[in-house]
């Protein structure tokens, strides 16, 4: 018998005014001890909706129908109370955002043991004693002084590593993962991934993994469910999903995705999914993926596609009218100074040493000493939260055009509009967008209209801070690529941070590795991504998932021990040294100076470089 068994699991969201939304529809899967199952999709296709209807959690609008087994007993015909006995003791869940998750007023110490108390009944000292033994378990170091802490004193892959030690006080059997690596560093990242894979190796744990992200779910899952519009469209096992996907939806995940190990002509554009994904309750009665489909047909918009075993793995199953014959083919960390960087260059930090040149003139000094007019002209910034960067008051009109009326440039209106039009007509928008507000666009729209509002008063240099690390894979994709298509329509010279070191491999030219506000390494990108010199560098290559089960399973990692540290009080000498596993007493003596090394003439701060 399978520990969890879901059947024809059903969410439904009533509202005020308007229809009801089907945010779920009649998704099955099955869970057996000690293994690993990874739900995947786009934002919105009812991933989070399913675990939270298995554990009640559910807003006060959500109706919820269809059978959740575990040892035999329906989760969801359950009252508060039965339910209250099983989440948070037999079953464990980690929340995405680990910082919404815990309560800023009360002490990890505090959150932690009256999980004990309440589940276990132990006393406030034996429960302080096991709560450091968890935070232990999952390597947080100095555990009993840091358990006194308050969330915000903890970093963000600490405070994820928290969420987990809460999750696991109980010794659950059930761990459920919602999007637990989202937005973390990749050095980050793979320690987590390496946690939860102990986790599921040596206490026999299962393990739901929600993610968007494929080259996670290749290193740690047995099993994968792809979702869509709610649906489930594609289940196999990791293995024979990587090797041959057979939804269209499913492939065009996994081609989406920028590799590492891609050794192709880096100027081919990434393949995208088109369109976006339809809003929870959008889809229609046929196929949800039809406008997006490329080998759609008739059949595809008549009648909905139910899971069918497919015939090179009958414990496959997938949701598509098009026979499966027809559609195989071949086919830095956070706190590094990165986006303090960028946003000194443009004059939005203050700069306590050096300068910035700009076509040859000193446009941003220390002491506060500035002159940004020019600056401001030609130099123009793209944020990393789409929506938080757009004023939610004005249309997408009045938004894209800001630029030209702040810089009071006498133009009538009808030259505004047209312009503006232009704009977000070679972003991939149209007129009938210019009306709306931020909040009725995907993020990835979102980010369209954000890269228009900033190219269209004709920049020379444009300035990305991390413009795709929220979004979905497919999404990403169309992002890169029209930031590519620019660059080369417009030659627009770009300063791309991000600490996905496979998109900026998709993207870039140059590299530029910093770790705690210094330069590692500096150099052609095929040279860092081709021999990387400095052990920074290295762990970063090292930490980046591969989307194959075979390849990745096989990786050996360069897991970084500790945690970056403080910008308050950095360690003397070079910066990484206190987490360099080739680290010399002569490291903590002296910062070392970016020297070259090789024949393209690479930057790389490091004692040790030409050791071999």
């Amino acid at each position: 018998m399978p520990l969890l068994e879901v059947k024809d699991l059903s969410v439904r969201f009533t509202r005020r005014e308007g229809a009801p939304v089907d945010a779920v529809r009649r998704v099955s899967f099955s869970l057996e001890a000690g293994r690993t199952l990874g739900i995947v999709g786009e934002s919105g296709s009812g991933k989070s909706q399913t675990v939270m209807a298995l554990l009640g959690l559910l807003a006060g609008n959500g109706q919820v129908s269809g059978e959740a087994l575990y040892r035999g007993d329906n989760l969801l015909a359950m009252n508060e109370a039965a339910l209250n006995r099983i989440r948070g003791d037999r079953i464990g869940m980690i929340f995405q955002d680990p910082m919404t998750s815990l309560n800023p007023f009360l002490t990890i110490e505090r959150q932690m043991t009256e999980t004990l108390q309440l589940h276990r009944k132990m006393s406030r000292r034996e429960a302080r004693r096991r709560a450091i033994e968890a935070l232990e378990s999952v390597r947080i170091p100095d555990a009993a002084r840091r358990i006194g802490m308050y969330p915000h004193e903890f970093s963000g892959g600490m405070r994820q590593r928290g969420m987990i030690a809460m999750a696991l006080l109980s010794e659950p059997e059930i761990l459920i993962a919602d999007e637990p690596t989202t937005a973390l560093d990749v050095t980050v990242q793979a320690q987590i991934i390496e946690l939860l894979r102990e986790l599921n190796r040596e206490r026999g744990i299962a393990i739901i993994l929600i993610t968007h992200d494929m080259g996670v779910v290749a290193g740690l899952c047995d099993d994968v469910m792809v979702m869509y519009a709610g649906q489930t469209v594609e289940q196999a096992s990791a293995a024979t999903l990587f090797a041959a996907p057979t939804h269209p939806y499913t492939r065009g995940q996994l081609n989406a995705l920028p590799r590492l190990t891609d050794d192709s002509d880096d100027e081919r554009p990434l393949q995208t999914i088109p369109g976006n994904p339809p809003l929870p309750g959008e889809a229609g009665a046929g196929c949800a993926f039809a406008p997006r489909c490329t080998y759609c047909s008739d059949a595809c918009c008549e009648s909905r596609p139910v899971l069918v075993a497919t015939a090179n793995d009958p414990q496959a199953r997938r949701a598509c009218h098009r026979p499966a014959a027809e559609i195989l083919e071949a086919q830095h960390e956070s706190g590094c100074g990165k986006s303090t960087l960028a946003r000194a260059i443009i004059g939005l930090a203050p700069v306590a040493s050096g300068s910035v040149r700009w076509l040859g003139n000193e446009t941003v000094l220390p002491a506060g000493r500035r002159d940004t007019s020019r600056l401001r002209r030609d130099v123009q910034m793209i944020f990393q939260d789409p929506l938080a960067s757009l004023d939610p008051r004005m249309t997408i009109e009045q938004i894209v055009a800001e630029p030209l009326v702040a810089r009071g440039r006498q133009l009538a209106r009808a030259d505004v509009q047209r312009r503006g039009l232009t704009m977000l007509e070679r972003v991939g928008l149209n007129a009938q967008h210019m009306r709306r507000y931020p909040h009725e666009f995907s993020g990835g729209q979102c980010q369209r209209v954000g890269i228009a509002r900033a190219l269209i008063g004709e920049p020379q240099l444009v300035i990305c801070d991390e413009p795709v690390s929220a979004l979905d894979v497919s999404i990403q994709a169309q992002i890169v690529n029209l930031l590519r298509d620019l660059q080369r329509e417009l030659s627009l010279p770009l300063i791309f941070v991000a600490h996905d070191l496979a998109v900026v491999k998709a993207i870039s030219h140059r590299v530029l590795v910093m770790y705690l506000g210094r330069v590692m390494e500096f150099g052609d990108k095929r040279d860092v991504y081709g021999m990387p010199h400095h052990p920074y560098t290295r762990a970063l290559l090292s930490a980046v998932p591969v989307p194959d089960p075979a390849v990745e399973r096989a990786r050996r990692h360069l897991l970084l021990r500790g945690e970056i540290a403080s910008p308050l009080n950095p360690p003397s000498g070079c910066a990484f040294r206190t987490r360099c596993p080739d680290a010399l007493d002569a490291c903590a003596a002296q910062i070392p100076p970016p020297v070259t090394h090789g024949s393209n003439a690479t930057r790389v701060a490091c004692i040790r470089v030409g050791d071999g």
